[in-house]
């Protein structure tokens, strides 16, 4: 039998390849390609599964699955319900729960599988690794989740800050999930009427028309998905879909090893981060397993470590992480210690310092040594470690004029573009207002939480605050590194459950506003300024606020406010920074 190479080839790893169908409990069958090593099994098996065809991950996935499988593992590649390759009607998250536990006691009860099953994958693929734990999967030993949302709904998946990502629930419903969907009708005038309907939405995405203020609230003649999509972001923030497949306050159903992969341009950043944090803290009070965390400088999409114009060097890549070892090898080491040896040899986190452009490795993030710095909003402009002088600063929210995007931890449509995009030309709007430090005489490193503070007072009964925290170039340049919104009338509701009530912003009289503008580590170099924007909107990312309190299922027309900024001693608006002293090495 050939070993299927030719001269300068190296051996294929796979011994078989066998596309092979999963039953669920309800008898749906599931497209499985089962890639088995050479030699006597049987393997402990590595599972992903997601919608996005799975075939795809034989040769352009996240991790290498030839590499998989040449370690000794039987390796599942699987379309979940209503996908591609697999039986059944779609519904988003809410199936994963009992579908994701049968496709593991499926796979472990194979006589190729020794019964000890792994997971792996992005984005959706690493929700469905939360979520057949949270069906039950005693099979399942460990996971291994990259840029995932699995936290809550309400932390950059559907909502941040109170406010629908309208752009990223486009992106999603519109581009990766429709098409395949559409292909799926069988009635061929069904089918030529939903592929109008998509052409309609994407009309409305290149015009604006899709997420103009109060587009979230209307009703689009949009194909089924995105309306699904739409129809979440009316739900109430407390809402039981919102939990559908989500951890929320499950974290005590996480109880075998964790490797979580993030990026710090990644839409997904806080949720990922978050589940890191309360696994760490559940692993210090239970002594359970401690989870691992890598972070690069990546975007959801792209691992290449060059992105929105900015190069941070050539190990900066999922394919080099410094130290010889890839993304594909570090997961091996991880899976060989976990589901084989049980010992594990490397620090359990390893992120990239953004600014100094290279990998630390730690025993947690942030260090144990950071300490907080403030930084006030003052006078002129600046931006100081004391308050100097009190003052305020106005500018007009128009929701018929929103401030675009530009660069951030987005998920959205072309042309706009994830990661440090230079923000001259949206700081140079009326609607933006800045203030900045001197030119710093030593570096400082920022590692860990970010958030602001903000006194407001707007004329309007609701007011969305957007925050950056850029770095500003010698040359001029301002780079974002992390961003955050929060809507006024959602800032007495948790981030994570949705619990608080929702209520209207009191005219002109001044409140504060706290934004999450979640986590970095970052190093502003020496003659750099550490700059901060405030600004009413960030479209398309984020639905266009409209300046009024709407109720449940209310609807009310857009109004131009103007915001009053106030900042001073008495009024304490400023940047919240976790630093370290002196970056590790």
């Amino acid at each position: 039998m050939s070993d299927g190479t030719g001269p300068g080839q190296e051996p294929d790893p796979t011994a078989e390849r066998r596309e092979t169908t999963c039953v669920l409990r309800d008898g749906t069958r599931l497209r499985t390609v089962l890639l088995l090593p050479h030699g006597r099994g049987p393997w402990p098996a590595l599972l992903t599964r997601h919608p996005y065809d799975a075939t795809r991950d034989e040769h352009d996935g996240i991790l290498d699955v030839r590499r998989l499988v040449a370690a000794g593992y039987l390796v599942a590649l699987q379309d979940v319900r209503g996908r591609f390759g697999s039986a059944g009607v779609f519904d988003p998250c809410a199936q994963e729960v009992a579908d994701g536990a049968d496709a593991v006691a499926w796979l472990a009860a194979l006589p190729e599988c020794t019964g000890a099953v792994g997971m792996w994958g992005a984005s959706y693929a690493s929700d469905t690794q939360f979520s057949a734990l949270l069906g039950g999967a005693p099979a399942l030993r460990a996971i291994a989740p990259a840029m995932t949302p699995a936290m809550s709904a309400l932390d950059g998946f559907r909502f941040r800050g109170g406010v629908p990502e309208i752009g990223s629930t486009l992106a999603w419903t519109h581009y990766a999930i429709a098409p395949d969907l559409i292909t799926r009708i069988g009635s061929a005038r069904e089918r030529e009427a939903e592929r109008r309907r998509w052409e309609a939405t994407e009309r409305a995405i290149g015009s604006g028309e899709a997420f103009r203020a109060g587009a979230a609230q209307a009703g689009p003649d949009a194909e089924a998905i995105v309306v699904w999509g739409l129809d979440r972001l009316r739900e109430p923030l407390g809402s039981a879909r919102h939990r559908a497949g989500k951890i929320v306050d499950r974290i005590d159903a996480i109880d075998i090893p964790v490797f979580l992969t993030g990026g710090w341009f990644d839409v997904f950043l806080g949720p990922t981060l978050e589940i890191y944090r309360r696994l760490l803290r559940r692993a210090k009070d239970t002594g359970g397993p401690v989870p691992r965390l890598l972070v690069g400088p990546w975007t959801h999409d792209d691992m290449s470590g060059r992105t929105a114009g900015v190069d941070f060097g050539p190990d900066a890549s999922a394919g080099d992480l410094g130290g010889g070892a890839d993304l594909t090898a570090r997961h091996v080491r991880w899976f060989d210690a976990v589901l084989r040896t049980g010992e594990t040899d490397t620090p359990p986190v390893r992120v990239f310092l953004m600014g100094s452009n290279r990998w630390i490795d730690l025993d947690e993030f942030p260090p144990r040594d950071t300490r907080t710095l403030e930084l006030y909003l003052s006078a002129g402009g600046s931006l100081a470690a004391e308050p100097a002088g009190s003052g305020e600063r106005r500018l007009t929210s128009d929701p018929a004029s929103p401030v675009p995007t530009c660069g951030g931890a987005v998920l959205l449509f072309a042309p706009f573009e994830a990661g440090p995009a230079d923000q001259r030309a949206i700081e140079a709007r009326q609607d933006v207002v800045s203030w900045r430090t001197v030119p710093l005489a030593e570096e400082l490193t920022v590692m860990g939480a970010v958030r602001a503070v903000v006194h407001l007072a707007t004329t309007g009964t609701d007011a969305d605050v957007v925050v950056r925290l850029c770095d500003e170039h010698p040359d001029g340049s301002s780079l974002v590194i992390t961003d955050g919104v929060q809507r006024g009338s959602a800032r007495l509701v948790d981030p994570i459950t949705g619990l608080g009530e929702r209520r209207p912003v009191e005219p002109n009289r001044e409140q504060e506003f706290v934004v999450d503008l979640w986590s970095t580590a970052h190093t502003f170099l020496p003659g750099h300024r550490v700059r901060v924007d405030i600004a009413p909107s960030s479209s398309p990312r984020w639905d266009v606020g409209r300046n009024v309190f709407e109720p449940a299922g209310a609807t009310e027309a857009p109004t131009v406010a103007e915001y009053t900024i106030r900042h001073g001693a008495a009024r304490p608006s400023r940047l919240v920074l976790q630093v370290v002293t002196t970056a590790p090495r």
